[in-house]
């Protein structure tokens, strides 16, 4: 009989335990999700400026791809993404449709 009873308070003990331990970490994970989405904003709109001020000192306003890539040092879909924001903010249109004789114009 005591030998249940001593059983039965350890296991609710652990059980609590367990619980604050892992509230603990679910809220941690959360905050370093939030952390890594705010610096990855961070980075994108620090490379967005980067991208404008390339386009300010540019005499024929024009943009590549491959610009961006070696500016920004990024893969070519990221900077396909960046291309398509400036675009979709209407800071420049894209000239062509697809392949390596496309680039962007400062509209």
């Amino acid at each position: 009989m005591e030998i249940t009873v001593s059983l039965l308070i350890g296991l609710v003990i652990g059980l609590c335990v367990g619980y604050f331990i892992g509230r603990r970490n679910v809220s941690k994970t959360l905050n370093l999700s939030e952390t890594l989405i705010n610096d990855a904003e961070k980075i994108k709109s620090v490379n967005i400026a980067k991208i404008k001020d390339y386009l300010s000192n540019q005499t024929d306003n024009e943009i590549h791809n491959e610009d961006v890539r070696e500016l920004l040092k990024v893969s070519d879909s990221t900077a396909c993404r960046y291309l398509d924001d400036l675009e979709t903010e209407g800071l420049i249109k894209q000239i062509g449709s697809d392949g390596p004789k496309v680039y962007y114009k400062k509209s």
